[in-house]
C-alpha cells in the first residue's frame, strides 16, 4: 500500500484536470491505478494543524494544534493519539515518512520504521 499525502498541490496535476503548462504523467498514472480523492479537504489553512488532523484523525479544536510551531504530542488528546502510520504499522505494514511530514522540528518516532 502507499499512502501520499500531498501539501500544497493545488489542482494542476493532469488526473484533477490540470493546468496547461504542467505534465504531470507518473502522478497521472499512479492516480489510475489507486484510489484518488478528488474532493478532499484540509483540517486548517496551516499545513501543521492539517497533518496533525490527518496523522491522529482529531480535529484542531480538538488538539488545539492550530499554527505550524506547535508539536501535536505535546496538545492533550493527541498526546496518546495512535496516528495513521501506528496503525498501520500494527497491522503489519512497514511505514516511512518524508518530506514536510514533521517539518523535521517535531519527530515522532513511534508513527515512522523509516
Amino acid at each position: 500500500m502507499l499512502f501520499l499525502s500531498i501539501d500544497d498541490l493545488n489542482d494542476w496535476v493532469g488526473c484533477l484536470g490540470g493546468h496547461p503548462n504542467v505534465r504531470t504523467p507518473n502522478l497521472d498514472r499512479l492516480a489510475a491505478r489507486g484510489l484518488l480523492f478528488a474532493n478532499a479537504h484540509c483540517a486548517a489553512p496551516l499545513c501543521n494543524p492539517s497533518r496533525a488532523a490527518l496523522l491522529t484523525g482529531l480535529r484542531p479544536s480538538r488538539t488545539g494544534v492550530y499554527d505550524n510551531r506547535q508539536p501535536f504530542r505535546k496538545s492533550g488528546p493527541a498526546r496518546q493519539a495512535i496516528t495513521l502510520p501506528q496503525h498501520f504499522m500494527a497491522h503489519g505494514y512497514w511505514v516511512a515518512g518524508a518530506g514536510k511530514i514533521s517539518h523535521g522540528a517535531f519527530p515522532d518516532p513511534v508513527s515512522w520504521q523509516g
